[in-house]
């Protein structure tokens, strides 16, 4: 009985603001003689214009002609909008609670709140549960003292599952002495090293890290499907590791996932094209096998062990490519396996 129970919340300072067209304008006006004054609710929501340009750099709201202007809402003299916009996080932090009631002219229509919270299952990759989460868990406590939720949504997602990364090793020369990264497909990979196509240098290739647009190890998803499709490339990132990890690209992964795909649509081929008969020999031991796999796979499923589910997979269309059976059961197995 010496040890008790407490509650400690820490909540870093929160860079919320944009230089960004996108996001919710941030709803200040900024008046000479008043300083920086809050909008009118009547005012609200503060709507972003629809004829911005991109054609330059930086934040196309300085830019706007009309859209900075306004009357300031305590003295009415000429004033002017605030350009920041507030980070998209905001409202990612609170949508779970407005999709419960999307068209109520208040955030959020209690009733609906009280029938729908909580979110049953939260997925996010790991910088989302150092961030989004924390964010999310701080506005359901405010939407609670606001009265906009129930006290039973005051920690908002009844559970929490952090999915890995999707990686792919970086490529580097450099120039100036400074690195240049260059696109997976702008090297070739020998035996004897790793060279640009363009000019033959030597690539220093980096342990694989997380996909970035600063690095240039990403993989255009337009050529993995145009080489092997879209159901390939889903296929792979389930069935190469458990979810909770990071899964490394490999275009021999991918390969091998297709080739997995192309044995079944041939199966389903071949199947199709047997003609009906009568009950066979082994028409009770595949029944078994696709109700386990069945049951199997489900199980996997609600787990979120992707990768498990898809290794039965595997076993059971082993099992139906070698089956005895008649053709009206293996018709229904490749229905099954094709669910």
């Amino acid at each position: 009985g010496w040890g008790q129970g407490v509650v400690n919340c820490r909540l870093r300072d929160w860079g919320l603001s944009r230089q960004w067209y996108w996001g919710c304008p941030i709803p200040v006006v900024h008046c000479a003689t008043c300083g920086v004054v809050p909008e009118r609710k009547e005012n609200l929501p503060i709507a972003l214009p629809m004829d911005v340009s991109f054609d330059q750099p930086g934040n196309p709201l300085d830019r706007h002609p009309t859209w900075r202007d306004c009357a300031c809402p305590q003295c009415g003299a000429p004033a002017r909008r605030e350009t920041d916009t507030m980070d998209t996080f905001v409202d990612s932090s609170w949508y779970f609670a407005r999709f419960t009631a999307p068209r109520a002219t208040t955030p959020t229509d209690r009733a609906e709140a009280d029938y729908w919270m909580n979110v049953d299952q939260y997925i996010g990759g790991v910088e989302h549960a150092i961030l989004h989460l924390l964010y999310s868990r701080f506005f359901a406590r405010a939407m609670h003292i606001c009265g906009h939720l129930p006290e039973s949504a005051k920690e908002p997602f009844s559970a929490l599952f952090t999915q890995g990364m999707v990686t792919h090793a970086i490529y580097r020369t450099e120039a100036s002495g400074r690195p240049v990264y260059h696109y997976p497909e702008e090297v070739d990979l020998r035996d004897d090293g790793t060279y640009l196509k363009s000019d033959g240098r030597e690539v220093q290739i980096v342990s694989s890290a997380k996909m970035s647009k600063s690095k240039n190890n990403v993989v255009d998803p337009v050529a993995i499907i145009d080489s092997y499709g879209a159901d390939t490339a889903r296929w792979f990132v389930m069935s190469d590791s458990p979810p909770e990890r990071d899964v490394e690209w490999t275009s021999a992964g991918a390969e091998a996932a297709f080739k997995h795909l192309s044995r079944v649509w041939a199966l389903c081929d071949r199947i199709a094209a047997m003609p009906d008969d009568a009950p066979g020999t082994g028409d009770a031991d595949l029944m078994r096998a696709m109700h386990r796999a069945i049951h199997d796979v489900t199980r996997m499923i609600e787990g979120f062990a992707f990768n498990k589910a898809i290794a039965k997979l595997y076993e059971f269309t082993n099992t139906l490519s070698r089956s005895p059976a008649s053709a009206s059961a293996q018709k229904q197995a490749i229905r099954v396996l094709a669910q």
